[in-house]
């Protein structure tokens, strides 16, 4: 006589957040070859001004790029039958950790540079040998900014989805949501912090 096989838990009809994951992973991987690839192969648009060390920077978003990417494969192990294989806080403190961070350095920016734009604050920018500060700016908080935190509120849905596939509890879940927001406070406050410290 055959075992049974195991059965999944399956998310409550309507609420699946399965969609969260994909939107990631395209989010992500668009970022990562239009953006980063195309900066990294020496396009300029999108760049305010000349750096000092060119090679350098496009050698740095090549590899900001990959990591990029790797974050979209990650977001999908979160809506994918085999990420239920993988133990669940190896895919969700990462996750939810990865999606704070990157939702604090919008945030960061969205605080210090409207700040010193305003005289309030000194900020350093290091690398640059011609900058334009207000074209800069512009493409921070209007562009490169929302990416961040698009992909942190994407990341994090698609946490909360795989918590629930894979059998949390919604009062975890809720507990999972203030642990995203809490830990992106924390990690702004402390962002701001340093950044202001270090123009001194």
């Amino acid at each position: 006589m055959a075992a049974n096989s195991p059965t999944l838990p399956s998310p409550e009809p309507g609420r699946s957040l399965t969609w969260a994951g994909y939107a990631a992973f395209v989010w992500a991987t668009g970022y990562a070859i239009a953006v980063r690839g195309y900066h990294g192969l020496g396009g300029t648009v999108g760049i305010a001004g000349r750096f000092d060390d060119p090679a350098t920077m496009r050698r740095a978003s090549l590899i900001a790029g990959a990591g990029i990417l790797l974050v979209g494969l990650g977001a999908l192990a979160l809506v994918r039958p085999w990420g239920l294989r993988i133990p669940r806080r190896l895919l969700i403190v990462p996750a939810i950790t990865g999606s704070a961070y990157v939702m604090a350095h919008a945030l960061t920016a969205y605080v210090t540079k409207p700040l010193h734009a305003l005289g309030v604050i000194e900020l350093r920018f290091d690398g640059w040998a011609k900058r334009d500060q207000t074209a800069q700016f512009l493409w921070d908080l209007l562009f490169y900014e929302p990416w961040f935190l698009g992909l942190g509120v994407l990341v994090t849905l698609a946490a909360l989805h795989h918590h629930r596939r894979s059998g949390g509890t919604e009062r975890a879940a809720r507990q999972l949501i203030l642990a995203s927001a809490l830990a992106t406070l924390a990690f702004t406050a402390i962002a701001c912090t340093l950044v202001v410290v270090r123009g001194r």
